[in-house]
């Protein structure tokens, strides 16, 4: 009996011993180095500067080209057909609890517009997806190569509306998985030819156009979901406007509140309230409406309505807002344009809270979230307007200031999210702490990484709006 007990006894000490190595190696004290002592920092400032060296400014003649493509899959039963957009089962990306799409209550685009001044040109893509995958902007990247197009990765500013009842399945990995579904490359192959279409059509499209942007202030739509109504608001919905000579017009819309009126009880693809919004617009008049997720780190919806009354009420209100901004517009067709792309480094992976000072590991970590390699932040000037498209969802606090700043200055800007990758969200140091799904099992890289990337965002607008806020 003893020496069985000594066994028993050896056994479990082994099993505890691994235990405590296994959790030694698997978690690690989150990292409060200052940023700016950090090498990534100052890898990133170089890079910074040498982009701010390399920009250049031009002037003159706006030329602008509009596109749209629907991207809504058709689920059948059966044999799927992935080049004809027919698929057994899709899984709406975002809730994470499996839920699948078996219709349709209202379409979903993509959508791009060209501006060119003085033959230096980028697009703007935007589309009714949670986010854009990094795999879908590949897939584009490998078919304007094959195409033959003259235009760079760093010439595309991508951005999503962030409605969580679209398109899944085009993440691969574990976290890929637990909020999109088995990532299935057939779909995404289909997708990067669908957005390809709508880049190639709004290049070809472009003509001599007019400009102009502006903001109205709608807080009735937008609230502070971390620390509720005392937290502090971007509430500013952005509109930008572009008329070809030849009549048409085109409308982007910027606004911060998350595309969540619709939850886990729908089961059909939807634009959810910027849906409404692009097409409530699009009855007003306008020939193609954008819709792009701009600060939404922190801010979710408010309004009226259950469901899709509720998405209606919203989408509807915030397109009678854009139209009273775009009646009031004064257009320019003199223009002058820079734009700065680089690559950012960034610190190592702090993935999910163990403790106030323990989260999982680096090499853990990334078990779930393949390294990145090439991270862009992009940023252009066009007359008053300042473009920044970022790969995170950045609390609507941080933008504030920086907003603030730029608008004492003469500009209005907008901050985009989803730019082709995905950093998690990005909130202020001070919530790093806070009981939140924000912060802790969506604050991915410590709490310097959002003071690090807003002096990054602080220094590409002060470089190009050619001063200093």
């Amino acid at each position: 009996m003893k020496k069985w007990l000594k066994i028993i006894l050896k056994i479990l000490a082994s099993l505890l011993l691994i235990i405590i190595i296994a959790l030694f190696v698997s978690i690690s004290t989150t990292d409060k180095t200052p940023y700016f002592e950090t090498d990534y920092y100052k890898s990133t400032v170089d890079k910074l500067d040498q982009q701010f060296q390399n920009k250049k400014i031009s002037k003159g003649q706006l030329l602008t080209g509009f596109a749209k493509i629907n991207i809504t899959p058709n689920i059948v039963n059966g044999v799927e057909n992935p080049a004809k957009g027919e698929f057994n089962k899709i899984k709406f990306s975002g809730f994470g609890d499996g839920k699948y799409a078996v219709g349709v209550h209202d379409s979903i685009f993509a959508k791009a517009i060209a501006i060119e001044v003085d033959k230096q040109m980028v697009v703007i893509v935007s589309a009714d997806l949670l986010m854009m995958p990094e795999t879908v902007v590949d897939e584009i990247l490998k078919n304007l190569k094959n195409n033959n197009a003259d235009i760079s990765r760093e010439q595309l500013f991508f951005g999503a509306t962030h409605t969580h009842s679209s398109i899944g399945n085009c993440i691969p990995g574990i976290l890929g998985k637990s909020f999109g579904g088995e990532f299935q490359p057939e779909l995404v192959k289909w997708l990067g030819k669908k957005f390809t279409i709508a880049i190639l059509d709004a290049i070809a499209d472009k003509k001599t156009a007019q400009f102009s942007t502006g903001y109205i202030h709608v807080p009735n739509l937008v609230r502070n979901r971390i620390i509720g109504e005392t937290g502090r608001l971007n509430d500013k919905l952005s509109i930008i406007s572009l008329k070809q000579d030849n009549g048409k017009q085109a409308a982007v819309g910027v606004f911060a509140a998350h595309a969540t009126t619709i939850s886990t009880w729908n089961d059909q693809f939807s634009g959810d309230y910027p849906g409404y919004f692009q097409r409530s617009l699009e009855s007003k008049g306008i020939d193609m409406v954008m819709f792009f997720a701009g600060t939404c780190g922190s801010h979710t919806n408010k309004g009226e309505g259950d469901k899709f009354d509720r998405s209606k009420y919203i989408g509807n209100t915030l397109a009678d807002s854009a139209k009273v901004v775009i009646d009031r517009l004064e257009y320019s067709k003199e223009a002058s344009f820079s734009s700065v792309v680089t690559e950012i480094d960034i610190p190592k992976l702090q993935i999910f809270y163990v403790s106030d000072n323990l989260r999982l590991s680096p090499w853990v970590g990334h078990k779930l979230i393949p390294k990145k390699n090439s991270v862009l932040l992009q940023g252009f000037q066009l007359n008053d307007l300042i473009w920044t498209a970022m790969p995170y969802e950045l609390s609507g606090e941080y933008a504030i200031d920086l907003k603030n700043a730029l608008e004492l200055k003469g500009y209005n800007s907008v901050f985009t999210s989803f730019n082709g990758q995905y950093l998690g969200y990005i909130v202020p140091a001070k919530y790093y702490h806070y009981d939140t799904y924000e912060a802790r099992l969506m604050g991915w890289y410590g709490p310097s990484m959002g003071d690090y990337l807003m002096e990054l965002n602080y220094k590409m607008a002060n470089n190009l709006i050619q001063s200093r806020l």
